[in-house]
């Protein structure tokens, strides 16, 4: 009979591995963005180690998502958008400087020329 921690760790390995897939990343990059080692990555998804408190907090700030959406998998569905947005915010923090800028600047086109559109329709 399986115990709570290791059903724990299967549950919360299966959470990270989701949102880091969701966010593109392989295990290599995901290690690599927040100072752990790929093994350790694997053995975390693999809910063979459980992450203590501090690395699920630094976990959830990588993948752009509050530390509540990665220990509670059951909580209610995430919008399309607060999904696509978390994904944004993840990738953004990968970017250099110059490609973020860049990523901003489209954003704000695309977000004036849909004020622009809202304004005309009325």
């Amino acid at each position: 009979m399986p115990s709570m921690e290791t059903d724990l760790g299967k549950r919360l390995g299966k959470r990270l591995r989701e949102l880091r897939e969701q966010r593109g990343l392989t295990q290599t990059e995901f290690a690599a963005l927040s100072g752990k080692a790929v093994e350790t990555i694997s053995n975390m998804e693999r809910g063979k180690t459980i992450p203590g408190l501090l690395t699920l907090d630094q976990f959830a700030k990588r993948l752009g998502v509050g530390l509540e959406d990665l220990v509670c998998p059951d909580a209610p569905e995430v919008s399309a958008n607060d999904k696509n947005a978390a994904i944004i915010a993840a990738a953004a923090k990968r970017l250099p400087e110059n490609e973020l800028a860049l990523v901003a600047g489209v954003i704000g086109l695309l977000d004036k020329q849909r004020r622009r559109d809202r304004r005309s329709r009325k």
